[in-house]
């Protein structure tokens, strides 16, 4: 699926390009998550993730990763684990992107389900902007950071019917 093709209303460049990821990626994966987050998931627990049956959407330009989205589907629910986007690629639609094509993928799913850092502006406005919704707090979720203060989760939710 390339980008103007499928996702023309996004913008993006004819050279990004969204497609189910494997095993095979989670090298670049790992990567990504270690730059995109204070708490990164070890290489051995994404690997374990896909092999339990976590779905990886990829987005990449010119073979480059540009983002991923990891999600978990349990009978008509779908929790987004992650949302990664490479620095050269923010603000790109990339997230946006993934986040749609996890949308229009998730024929017989009733609700997506995420949690979001409180402090994340730009995250909590694309997931309103995406018809998610807050269904609640998850308080001092995310470890703490390095001055001690632990950040809550705003849970979200688009319900699909």
């Amino acid at each position: 699926m390339a980008g103007k093709s499928r996702w023309s209303y996004l913008k993006l460049p004819d050279h990004f390009t969204i497609r189910p990821g494997g095993i095979e990626d989670l090298a670049a994966v790992y990567q990504l998550n270690q730059q995109a987050f204070d708490s990164c998931w070890s290489l051995q627990s994404l690997y374990s993730a896909l092999e339990s049956g976590y779905d990886l959407i990829i987005c990449e330009v010119d073979e480059e990763l540009a983002g991923y989205l990891l999600s978990m589907t349990i009978l008509d629910e779908t929790q987004i684990m992650q949302v990664a986007v490479a620095k050269p690629f923010l603000r790109q639609g990339v997230a946006e992107a993934i986040s749609r094509h996890l949308i229009a993928s998730s024929s017989g799913i009733a609700v997506i389900l995420l949690e979001v850092r409180l402090s994340n502006r730009a995250a909590r406005g694309l997931y309103s902007k995406l018809g998610f919704r807050e269904s609640g707090l998850r308080k001092n979720y995310y470890a703490p950071d390095a001055s001690g203060f632990s950040e809550d989760a705003l849970l979200m939710e688009l319900k699909l019917h």
